[in-house]
This record gives C-alpha cells, sequence and structure tokens, in this order.
C-alpha cells in the first residue's frame, strides 16, 4: 500500500526528486495507479461474495471504486476516458476471470484477465477509429500526456537546478551534475517523439508510447496483485492462495512461446509491421521472466543477507549510474529466468533452500 501511494503521489514529490518522479510517471501509462488498485479491490470483494463472503463488504467496496472512477479530476475525454474505460474494463475482466476459472493460480488468472482486457480495448479503439489507423488515436493521446508529464516534471527540476545549493552542489560534484543531466537527457529521449523514419501509421512514436501497451499490461498486473493481496487482509471470505514470496515464483513454461514470438516479429524482415507488436511481447514476457529469474536469485540468497543485497546494489548507482546498473541486473535475471524453463534450479524442498534460516 506504501508502494500504491508513492507512485500515485508521484506528480507531487518534492523537486529534489523530480527527475525520479518524472521516470515514474513516464513507466507508468495510467499515472493514478491508486485507482487501478482500488477497481482490483472492488472485484475481489464481489468475487468474495459470490464465494459466501459479506453482501456489504462488496457493496461498499463497488461504491467506492465508482464514486473515485466517476469523481477522479480528469475530463471525459481523451486521457481521462482512456483511464476509466481501462481501470473498469480491467477490474471487470479479472472479476469474470476468477469466478470461471476458480482453481487456478493467481498470476494464470491476472494474465487471463489483462489480455481479454486489452482484447475489449482493442475492439473498443477499432470502432472507434475513422479514416486513420486503429490505435493512431490512442497513440497520439498518449504521446501528448507523456509530454504534460514529462514537462511538468521537467520544470520542476529546473527549478532546483537554478538555486544557490544546487549551485554549489554541482560545483563540488560536477560528476553528480552531468549524470542528472545524461538523465534528463534520456528522459527526453523515451517521451519525445521519433524521427520520420520510425513514423508509424504517419504517428511519430516515441519509445515509451511505442511500449505503452507492454508497460500498461504490467502495471495491470502489479495493480492486480496488490488489490489481491489487499482484500485477503481486509476480508475472510477466501477467492484463492494469498501471494507467495517472490522465491516462489513461478508459471507454465509454456509462456516461453511470447517471447520466441516477439523476437521472430522483432528479427524477421518480411515481418517488419508487426515490430511495435513485437517489441511489447519481448518487453512484457521479458519484464515476467526478469522477475521469475529474481525469485530463483532470491532463492539463493540466505535469509540473513536479504536486507544487504538491494544496499550493495545502491552503492553500485553512483559508480555505474542507475541505468547500467539496472541493464546489469535484467541481464542477469532474465537469463536466470530464462534458463530456469529448462533446468529448474529450485528444485526439491524448501530444506534444501540453502541458509534459509
Amino acid at each position: 500500500m506504501v508502494l500504491m501511494v508513492a507512485v500515485t503521489a508521484a506528480p507531487a514529490w518534492p523537486p529534489a526528486l523530480a527527475l525520479l518522479a518524472g521516470a515514474v510517471r513516464l513507466l507508468l501509462p495510467v499515472e493514478q495507479f491508486a485507482l487501478l488498485v482500488l477497481v482490483a479491490i472492488a472485484a475481489c470483494a464481489v468475487v468474495g461474495w459470490w464465494a459466501g463472503g459479506r453482501l456489504t463488504l462488496g457493496l461498499v467496496w463497488a461504491a467506492a471504486a465508482t464514486w473515485v472512477v466517476w469523481r477522479v479530476p480528469l475530463p471525459l475525454s481523451g486521457y481521462g476516458a482512456f483511464l476509466r474505460g481501462w481501470a473498469v474494463t480491467a477490474g471487470a475482466a479479472f472479476g469474470l476471470v476468477c469466478l470461471v476459472t476458480a482453481a487456478k493460480p493467481f498470476l494464470s488468472r491476472a494474465l487471463a484477465a489483462t489480455a481479454l482486457a486489452g482484447v475489449v480495448t482493442i475492439g473498443g479503439l477499432s470502432t472507434r477509429a475513422a479514416g486513420r489507423g486503429a490505435f493512431d488515436g490512442a497513440a497520439i493521446m498518449l504521446s501528448q500526456e507523456y509530454q504534460q508529464r514529462l514537462t511538468a516534471s521537467l520544470d520542476l527540476w529546473r527549478s532546483r537546478t537554478s538555486s544557490p545549493s544546487w549551485q554549489a552542489f554541482a560545483a563540488r560534484l560536477p560528476e553528480a551534475a552531468a549524470r542528472a543531466d545524461r538523465m534528463e537527457s534520456l528522459l527526453h529521449r523515451l517521451a519525445d517523439p521519433q524521427p520520420a523514419s520510425a513514423a508509424v501509421g504517419g504517428v511519430k512514436l516515441a519509445p515509451l508510447v511505442r511500449l505503452a501497451p507492454a508497460l500498461l499490461g504490467l502495471e495491470t498486473l502489479l495493480a492486480v496483485a496488490l488489490g489481491w493481496a489487499a482484500y485477503h487482509r481486509l476480508a475472510r471470505a477466501r477467492i484463492g492462495p494469498p501471494l507467495a514470496a517472490l522465491r516462489h515464483l513461478r508459471f507454465n513454461d509454456q509462456w516461453v512461446w511470447g517471447l520466441i514470438v516477439g523476437f521472430t516479429a522483432l528479427l524477421l524482415p518480411t515481418m517488419a509491421e508487426w515490430r511495435t507488436a513485437g517489441i511489447n511481447l519481448v518487453a512484457f514476457f521479458g519484464t515476467l521472466y526478469a522477475l521469475r529469474g529474481a525469485g530463483v536469485l532470491t532463492w539463493y540468497i540466505p535469509d540473513r543477507a536479504a536486507v544487504w543485497a538491494p544496499l550493495g546494489l545502491l552503492v553500485l548507482v553512483p559508480v555505474l549510474g542507475p541505468v547500467w546498473v539496472l541493464v546489469a541486473l535484467l541481464t542477469v535475471t532474465f537469463a536466470l529466468g530464462l534458463g530456469d524453463t529448462w533446468r529448474d534450479f529450485r528444485a526439491g524442498a524448501e530444506a534444501r533452500r540453502p541458509w534459509s534460516s
């Protein structure tokens, strides 16, 4: 819940954290992350009532989610319409999937619900398209939204860099100031429109706009997971097992076909028009496999050292920079997660886990 509040409040972060806030705001297609979590809790409460829980709890959470979706301070068009539509569609899809597939594990339900919400959204965009590509309007809307977020965050950051305290800091540590400038340039490259050669359907897509479907799917999975965990802390009626620790994260090995199809679309010249879909498949399933690899990694980290491992990564940030640390971490965890598909690195009972106490 702390994560939910902190991420949703990113626009209000202090100027000293404006660059980090800008990165968070650009990586979340739906900036109002708490709204997705609230709708997920409401969906779980309704499913819990169907499973024998209290009707009043389901009604209260459904009413609260409806009121927040309606009262969110955004217009009923453009990004505001997209936010409301996706939140309601994802919540309804998750509730429906939970009712139909009660025996399935959480991650399978969440992935099925996200896919169902995506199909419904694609169908809605296709019917609204008039004389242009089905996704051009959505791409333009997201591009404008990202530009507004980036401008607001960088204006706040520049108010910080123009202060005497920052000037003194930059004079003492010019390398740190240069890294902050490189981070600002990176945010521009990720959110600014690309040259005409990267245009798709007449719309110049920024890299993060091209990746928006994958980022939206991952954000929805995280929101549903938080909603699932929160519901099982608030209600007695169980609609499935609670979330397990990261070290136990596994999923069907057939999901590797998502990566295979994505890489095929990226690498084959004859499938150039499918490269945006391919890069989204690689980003989405690649992140899931990186999380699986993180589970493998934490399996072999002693419990006593679990706190020191993140601190070690933080120590490397000033030395290598946040981007290289993140790239190295994702490379290692992705390789472990993909390798775990063919060789179960965690095979055996819990008692075989080294340094488990």
